[in-house]
C-alpha cells in the first residue's frame, strides 16, 4: 500500500483462518487511509463540518461552561448564518460579511468568538484536504471592544456596604426565602478570598479548616449549570488551574464561618457551606438576582459580585504589590490582573525630590529684585 509519504510498503496479517487474516489486514489498511471525499469534502455543508469539529473539540476536555458557551454560539449564530453553505462556498468574502453582520447586531465579543469557532472548523477542513487554505486568516480583523475602566470598592465603601446590607436583611430575618445575613455571608467570603461567585458557592465544609492556627479555605471547584442534563452541579475544578488554591482567612470570615457551622438550620447532605434555601446547590445566577435586590435597596446599583474580586485585587496591588494581587486571584500573569482587576489611581508617584534636580542649576531673581 502507498503511504502518506508516497512510498509503497508491504503489509501482512495472520489469523486462525484465511478469511479472518484478510479481514484483519483490510481493517488495518482502511485505518491508514487518508480521509476520502465521502468524509469531509469541499461539498460538505458547514453544518455537517460543525458536527465533525465538535466531536474533536469534545475530546479536549474543556470546562463545562466553555462547552456550553461554544455550543450556544454555534447553534445561535453560526449554523443559522452559514450552516447551509458548503465548505467550498465558505470563502473569505462570505465569511467576512457574516462576521461583520454578527458584530453589528450582537457585538464584538460574539463576533470574535464566532470567528474563533469557524477558524477551528475550517482548520479541520483544511487538514482533511477539503479546503486549500483557511479563509478565516484573511477576513477583516475584529477590533477588541474598548474595556471599561476597572472600578473597585474602597475600604470605606465596603464597610458601609456591609453595614447597609446587614441592616436590610435584619428586620424580618428573611429576604427572598434566605436565612438572615445569608447574602452578606457570601459577600464576605468573596471579600476574604477574591473567589468568583461560582467558586464561593461550591465551597464545602471539607474545604474549610477552622481548627488550624491560621484558618483556611481551599477553592476546589465551581458551580456550573449543565443545561439539558443534570442542572446545577459542582465542577471538580475552578475556572482555571491556578484558581485551585488554599486561602488564609481574615478574622471576619472566620467568625462568619464558625457561626454558620454552628447553625443546625444550614446543615445539609451535600456538605455545602452556602446552600440554597432548600439546602441544595445554590445557583450563581439566582444569587446575582438576589444581590440586585439587595444593592437596589441600599443604593449601590453599580456593584456586582465580580466587583468584590476586583476590590480584593485593587487593595492587594496597592498595598502588597501586583505580584501579591495576581497570586491571590490565581491569574497567569500580572498583566491580566493589572488590566482587568485593579482600579487605576490616575495619580503619579511623588517624585518631586528627584525631579528637582532639573531646576537646581539656574537661579532666577525673585520679582522686584
Amino acid at each position: 500500500m502507498r503511504g502518506y509519504d508516497g512510498k509503497p510498503r508491504m503489509y501482512q496479517s495472520t489469523g486462525p483462518t484465511g478469511a479472518q487474516a484478510e479481514a484483519t489486514l483490510l481493517a488495518k489498511l482502511n485505518a491508514m487511509l487518508p480521509p476520502t471525499d465521502d468524509v469531509i469534502s469541499p461539498d460538505m455543508a458547514m453544518s455537517e463540518l460543525a458536527k465533525f469539529w465538535w466531536l474533536e473539540f469534545e475530546d479536549l476536555g474543556r470546562a463545562a461552561n466553555t462547552r456550553r458557551r461554544y455550543r450556544e454560539i454555534i447553534d445561535t449564530y453560526i449554523l443559522p448564518g452559514v450552516g447551509n453553505l458548503t465548505i467550498r462556498e465558505a470563502n473569505v468574502s462570505t465569511l467576512d460579511k457574516f462576521l461583520k453582520g454578527v458584530r453589528t447586531k450582537h457585538g464584538n465579543a460574539t463576533a470574535k468568538m464566532s470567528k474563533t469557532l469557524l477558524t477551528g472548523m475550517l482548520s479541520l477542513a483544511t487538514r482533511h484536504g477539503a479546503a486549500p487554505a483557511n479563509p478565516l486568516r484573511e477576513v477583516a480583523r475584529i477590533p477588541t471592544s474598548s474595556s471599561k475602566e476597572v472600578r473597585a470598592l474602597t475600604i470605606d465603601e465596603v464597610v458601609k456596604l456591609r453595614h447597609d446590607v446587614y441592616a436590610w436583611q435584619q428586620p424580618t430575618g428573611r429576604q427572598n426565602g434566605l436565612h438572615e445575613k445569608d447574602i452578606l455571608d457570601v459577600v464576605d467570603i468573596m471579600l476574604a478570598t477574591g473567589a468568583r461567585i461560582g467558586e464561593a458557592l461550591a465551597i464545602r465544609w471539607s474545604d474549610v479548616d477552622l481548627a488550624a492556627e491560621k484558618p483556611t479555605v481551599t477553592i476546589r471547584g465551581t458551580v456550573i449549570n449543565v443545561r439539558g442534563k443534570n442542572g446545577l452541579r459542582i465542577q471538580d475544578h475552578p475556572k482555571s488551574a491556578n484558581s485551585r488554591q488554599r486561602y488564609f482567612l481574615p478574622p471576619f470570615a472566620v467568625e462568619m464561618l464558625r457561626r454558620r457551622q454552628a447553625d443546625p438550620v444550614r446543615q445539609n447532605d451535600l456538605d455545602l457551606v452556602f446552600p440554597s434555601s432548600t439546602l441544595t446547590i445554590r445557583d450563581p445566577n439566582g444569587f446575582r438576582k438576589q444581590w440586585r435586590d439587595a444593592r437596589k435597596a441600599v443604593g449601590i446599583d453599580w456593584v456586582t459580585p465580580h466587583t468584590f474580586r476586583k476590590s480584593v485585587g485593587t487593595i492587594l496591588a496597592n498595598t502588597q504589590g501586583m505580584a501579591a494581587a495576581t497570586a491571590q486571584l490565581g491569574h497567569s500573569s500580572e498583566q491580566i490582573t493589572s488590566k482587568h482587576y485593579v482600579q487605576k489611581t490616575h495619580e503619579a508617584p511623588d517624585n518631586t525630590e528627584i525631579l528637582q534636580a532639573f531646576g537646581d542649576q539656574l537661579n532666577i531673581p525673585e520679582s522686584g529684585e
